[in-house]
């Protein structure tokens, strides 16, 4: 079983945050892995995959996701590194349960907002509950993801090269790699990826880079150098042009906008 500490960051009644930190070392386990009421898990930095019986999917700070309770699921580190991630649980929740979705696309802004909420409640600030269930809120709002006409097969393509991409966008991944995963030509893959992804998949993997990177810079103490290599930039600089094309601001900036993030 992976190593796990937690550390609450913010208590009510109805409503609890907590941060949890996992060192992915993965071993022997329960067949079954679940929860015994609704929680919402976000990635505040690192990935993990979880799999039920209507999901697949890899949750970083892209992702988040809501478990319902005693609903068996399976979690795992495949790519062997650790992560660090908000817990919500309580009551509160259940107004955001509805559907069977379990994973929930989160928007960059959205993820920033939180953070900003975040790293006061663990310097000891004062956080009244009204900025914590905005927060929670604008992470939770539905966002819709641009979807082409596609047949349900062209889907399970786009989705297994975003899945394969997800997981490993830092390990110097190429287009036949991905089509090969999931059992297509390189065109088709581009081609259907695009369709029903509204965007080609060399966009989805830097995509996937740049949150992970803002995840790295906004919830710890790593040097911007070890951020670029860890997200799969070439070094600083291509991280830093990258980075400010996407967010507006270098990454030293975004990072002294918070208060002193948290250690990794």
């Amino acid at each position: 079983m992976p190593r796990m500490h937690a550390s609450v960051l913010f208590q009510a009644p109805d409503l609890q945050l907590a941060r949890v930190t996992c060192d992915g070392h993965d071993g022997p386990r329960p067949r079954e892995e679940g929860v015994d009421s609704e929680r919402l898990v976000l990635a505040l930095h690192g990935r993990f995959q979880f799999r039920d019986r209507r999901t697949r999917a890899v949750v970083s700070p892209g992702v988040g996701l809501r478990l319902r309770p005693n609903q068996p699921c399976e979690i795992s580190h495949p790519h062997g590194g650790g992560d660090a991630c908000l817990s919500v649980r309580g009551t509160w929740l259940r107004r955001w349960m509805e559907g069977d979705t379990a994973a929930v696309p989160i928007d960059p802004a959205a993820y920033v907002r939180l953070q900003a909420v975040l790293a006061r409640t663990r310097h000891g600030e004062p956080v009244d509950r009204l900025q914590v269930e905005e927060a929670l809120g604008l992470v939770l709002a539905p966002t819709q993801r641009p979807r082409g006409t596609a047949s349900p097969r062209e889907r399970a393509i786009a989705e297994a090269i975003a899945h394969e991409a997800s997981l490993h966008f830092d390990a110097g991944l190429s287009v036949e790699a991905l089509a090969r995963a999931a059992g297509v030509s390189v065109f088709h893959a581009c081609r259907v990826f695009r369709r029903v992804m509204g965007t080609s998949i060399h966009r989805h993997v830097q995509e996937a880079r740049l949150r992970h990177a803002l995840a790295l810079v906004l919830d710890t103490r790593m040097p911007l150098a070890q951020v670029a290599l860890e997200t799969g930039f070439a070094n600083q600089g291509h991280l830093g042009n990258a980075f400010q094309r996407r967010y507006g601001q270098t990454p030293g900036a975004a990072r002294r906008g918070l208060p002193r993030p948290h250690p990794r």
